[in-house]
This record gives C-alpha cells, structure tokens and sequence, in this order.
C-alpha cells in the first residue's frame, strides 16, 4: 500500500539490515506497537530501538505514534528512540501531506480517483433512500441508512473512500433532513451531538472494516505461499529422479514469483552448465553463467537486488546443501519490487532449501543405485565364477586323467581305449553346456536375442525338444498330452525348444531310472499353457521361487549338482514372451513346472486326431 519510493527505501534498508548481519521478521497484528512488543517478549528481546516519531499536535494527542506506544508499553524493556530532526516544513506542506495520508491519496500507478467518486454515490443512493422513510420514520432510522452506506464503502472501497462517505453522509443528512432544511444551519443543538457521533462511528467502522479487509488479504497472501511450498515439497518427495526434479522445481518457481526460471547444475568439473532436460513452461533461456559460477563458487546471491553483479536483471540464488552448494536457481521476475518483499525474499530462500534438499537426495540415490549395480555385478561375477570353477573342475579332471591314460599307457585294450574317448567326449559335451548356458543367459539379460514371433503347432516344438533329449531320457517313461483339436500358437520356437530342455532335462535329473515324466499343452484364458511333471522328490518348500534365481540349485533329493542357470534361462525366455513360469510340488509326488504365453489375435485351428504317445 506504500508509495513506490517509500517500498524501495524500506526493501533497501531491509537489505542493508541483514547484510550487516540482521535478520528481518515480518509480524502480523492489527496494532504494530502490541505486535512488536509480543514478539520481543516471545524472543527474549531485552532492547528495542524504534524511529523518531513525526506526528505533531492533535493527531499526536488522540492517535499517538508508535514509538510513543512501544514506550508506554515496554515497562520491561529499554527502548532507544533514534533518528535526525524533523526538517521544518511550511505549514501548507504540512497540510497536504497529512490531508494525503488521512484520505489513503498516495502517488501510485494505481487508478484511485473512482472508488471516492462511488463514496459520493454511496451517500447520494443513502440520501434518496432517507428521503423516501422521511416523515415515516424517526430521524435515527435514517441516521442507521448512511451509517450502513458508510459499512457497506468501507467493505468494498477502502479506508480513504468510506471516510469520504462518512464526511458526506454527515453533511448530506444535515442538508436535507435537519431544520432548517436544505441549509446546513442547526436550529437545534442537540444535533451537534448526533452529528459528532456518527461522524465518529462512521470513522470508526471505516477504520475497522479497512483493517479487516487488509489483514484478510494479508492472510490469503500466506495461505498461498504455504500452499505452493507445500504443493512442491509433496511432488518433491515424491521423487528421486532429478531430470523430474528439476522440472518441478521449475514450474512451481515460475508460478509462485511470477518469473522465468531456470535451475543450473555443476558438471565433473564444477563448472555450471544449463540442464539437458528439455525446456518447459516458465523456463529461462540466456541466464549469465559467469554469474552463476560466481553464485556457485561464494554460496552468496547476486544479480538484480542485490550489491554483487546488480546491474544483471536476473536474480541468481545458491541451493545450498549442509555442507556444499548444489547448483543455482536463477530468475527472471516480471515485477522485480514484489520479489524482494520481505516475505516473498525468505520464501524464494525456502524454496531454494527444499530444492537442494531434493537434489542431493536424487544424487544421494543415484549414487546408491549405482554402488548397488556395482555390488550386484561383483557378486553376480564372483557366483559366476565359482559355479563355473566348479562345474567345470569335475569334467576336466576326468579329461585330464583319460587324455593321460590314453597318451601314456600302450598295454591298453581296444575297449579300454573306446571307453577313455566316450569319457572324453562326454566331460567336454557337459562342459560345453555349461558355457553355452552361460552365454545363452547374458545375451537374454543384454537383450541381444530377439524373440521371432511365429504361428506354429506346439506339438512340433515338443517333439523337437523330446528328440534334442532322446538319450538322457532313455531310462525315463515320456508321455506327452496334447490337445486333440490343436490351434496354432505364436512364440519362438527355438527359444521355447531351450525351455522345454532344460525343464526336460531337470526333470531327467531328479527323477529316479524308470521314472515318469509328462509333457502337456493346452490353451486357457487366451495364453498357452504349457506343463511338465516329474515323479522324483519334488521341492523343498520355501524354494519354489528360488529356484529360478541365478546360480540357485535345488537341494531336493541330493540330486546332481549343476551351475544353476538352465531355470533362470527358462524364466529370462518365458518373461521375453511375456508370459510367467511357476513350479510346484504334486500332492501324489514329484514336482510340476508351468510356463503360460500370451496369444494375441485368432489362430487357424488344425484338426488332427492325437494319441498320447510313449517314448
């Protein structure tokens, strides 16, 4: 509400309090004296220093200043009254401004001249309404009409505007509704009383009705502030990728302070850089980075308002972190004064802290993740190498003593010998299937394998796998269940041979000589199902999801070790297909593995007559 001069002075002065090391507080209260003593009290102020009053004569005697009500107030406090004389002024001076401060006439871009012409038409529909209850009512009723035209344009217009009304609302019921009318003579004195008194109450209401609507605008002010910091802090929290951030970040500045607002980062060099993100709503193109850098290197503001660098017009802010500075908040105000209000100011200094709050905690936890990656990898390559050290132990130990044999004894025989080189060749198949698993699972983790989609009949990617397998399974009783009224399914079908043997073969592996094993297919719920049972010792409960982890081999049964991956490559190809696997054990005895694919689109049904068929 101040004149433009007056805010800079006052904003200028607040700045040059806390460069000194002050802090300013902004206290809300409906009398300034009562709200500055509270608040000494309340922080354990013992000394108070307040200006040199300037109101004089009978403004001073029934108003006071407030320097004169700090005093009579601070009985426990010691308050020192500082600054210059007053300049003598000419008595015509005098009158004007103190006309100009009674009636709120301010020098301002502000268009004030209409809301004093509605006081005069307050008081003009107030007259007509008196005229119309003149004669029928008492003269109070028409004194409560002007004194409700006085309430109603301090409401709606303002401190300087009702006291108009007030002064006109006087003058118009002694014009038109006092003896003798139309003059503004008095003929009988007690009317001196009546106008006296509703001057004052009209002076009165217009003084109160201004201090609500100020402090009702005042506190609309600070819930919005609250709001948006708020508003932001939730979507911060919410987060802890910083392109997302910084994007929050952005938009809430920019809306808040009515600016243009872009947020610089450090690069590894430390030096600062504009965001790769693309740009957004409210963003700031053309920021000076030399003073950013500066902003950056010193944890000290700079640019517009400030005494570093103010010749720039945008205002650069460090988001400083415990210990370190995180990056730069710069800003391009549309009004400058209304950012550096004091409340505004040490808003845009929160928002700055919640800011590089949220940046280091996005950095915090890329930097966790990626020593997690790396821990992860460490682990996942000393598993690597110590199942295939073992794995591959065993097979080249029995290589290395039949290679030997054969090299070094002639005394063997001929079935002797055939039986070395089947030793051989069998140890260096297993080893070979050891390192294509292991090459066959980091291609699907690298995404280097594509899955080819294809309608194809399920029974022949079943018999592919049962002839991959024809020897390991020759001490088994195979059976397949396959639908007779057979429908094209779409997978790959080398990628689901590989599922089919290994689940084949882990079946092999834990199922006694003689045992059985069935395959089944069928379709249900638009996905195809396919499953694989055995008769061996089944799973140990608590595994049944373990088992498809990387490097984990079931202990059911004491069965053969292996490396540990032929289920995690079942799960890696499944999951490619956008299906699920799953296993369990069978109440009769064994354990069942269930894979389901997804089908998409009508496939041509194929009618065929299959028999269970025995291997």
């Amino acid at each position: 509400r101040a004149p433009e001069a007056e805010r800079d002075l006052t904003l200028s002065a607040l700045r040059l309090a806390e460069s000194l090391g002050g802090k300013s507080v902004v206290i809300g209260g409906g009398d300034v004296a009562t709200a500055v003593l509270d608040f000494a009290r309340g922080q354990n102020i013992t000394r108070i220093l307040v200006g040199r009053p300037h109101r004089r004569g009978l403004r001073k005697w029934l108003v006071g200043s407030t320097a004169d009500r700090v005093v009579a107030g601070a009985h426990d406090l010691d308050v020192s009254i500082v600054g210059a004389q007053e300049r003598p002024t000419t008595l015509a001076a005098t009158m004007i401004a103190r006309t100009r401060e009674a009636l709120d006439i301010r020098r301002s871009d502000k268009l004030r001249w209409p809301r004093y012409a509605y006081a005069g038409v307050v008081a003009t529909v107030a007259t007509l309404i008196g005229s119309t209850m003149h004669g029928a009512f008492e003269l109070s009723n028409i004194v409560m009409v002007y004194l409700l035209g006085v309430v109603a344009a301090a409401f709606f217009l303002g401190r300087g505007p009702s006291i108009l009304a007030a002064v006109l609302c006087v003058a118009a019921f002694d014009f038109f509704f006092v003896p003798p009318y139309l003059t503004f003579a008095v003929s009988d004195t007690q009317y001196l009383v009546t106008f006296g008194v509703m001057l004052v109450v009209g002076l009165v209401i217009s003084e109160l009705a201004a201090r609500v609507r100020l402090q009702a605008r005042i506190a609309g002010y600070r819930e919005e502030r609250a709001s948006a910091l708020y508003d932001m802090s939730r979507e911060l929290a919410a987060t802890d990728k910083l392109e997302v951030i910084v994007g929050i970040a952005v938009r809430h500045v920019s809306d808040v302070f009515a600016s243009q607002v872009v947020l610089l980062l450090p690069d590894a060099d430390g030096r600062m850089r504009y965001p790769k993100a693309q740009s957004g709503y409210g963003s700031l193109h053309g920021a000076d980075l030399n003073i950013a850098q500066w902003v950056y290197d010193h944890t000290e503001p700079a640019g517009l308002g400030t005494d570093t660098l103010a010749g720039s017009d945008t205002h650069f802010v460090p988001l400083a972190a415990p210990g370190r500075t995180i990056g730069v908040l710069a800003l391009l105000p549309a009004n400058p004064r209304r950012l550096f209000v004091p409340e505004q100011r040490r808003l845009l200094e929160t928002f700055a802290g919640q800011i590089a709050v949220a940046i280091e905690r996005a950095q915090v936890a890329e930097s966790a993740r990626a020593a997690e990656l790396r821990a992860q990898t460490e682990s996942v390559r000393n598993a690597l190498l110590a199942a295939i050290s073992h794995e591959l132990r065993t097979p080249l130990a029995t290589i290395l003593g039949a290679s030997s044999t054969l090299a070094e004894s002639d005394a063997l025989s001929d079935a002797a010998r055939r039986e070395l080189a089947r030793n051989v060749s069998e140890e260096a198949r297993r080893m070979s299937d050891v390192i294509a698993k292991v090459l066959d699972l980091a291609k699907l983790q690298a995404g280097a394998t594509r899955v080819q989609l294809e309608w194809q009949p399920v029974e022949e990617v079943v018999g592919a796998a049962l002839s991959r397998l024809a020897a390991r399974l020759a001490r088994h009783h195979v059976t397949t269940a396959l639908p007779a009224r057979t429908k094209l399914a779409r997978f790959d079908s080398l990628l689901i041979e590989q599922v089919l043997v290994n689940l084949l073969e882990n079946a092999a592996k834990y199922s006694p000589e003689g045992g059985h094993i069935n395959v089944g297919a069928d379709f249900r719920h638009g996905e195809l199902v396919v499953t694989v049972t055995d008769d061996g010792p089944g799973l140990v409960s608590g595994e049944e999801a373990k088992i498809f982890e990387k490097f984990y081999r079931g202990a059911a049964g004491g069965g053969p070790g292996g490396v540990g991956l032929g289920l995690a490559i079942c799960k890696a190809i499944v999951e490619a297909h956008g299906g699920t696997i799953r296993a369990e054990n069978i109440p009769a005895g064994g354990a069942m593995f269930e894979f389901t694919i997804p089908q998409e689109g009508v496939a041509p049904v194929v009618e065929r007559e299959l028999e269970t068929e025995a291997h």
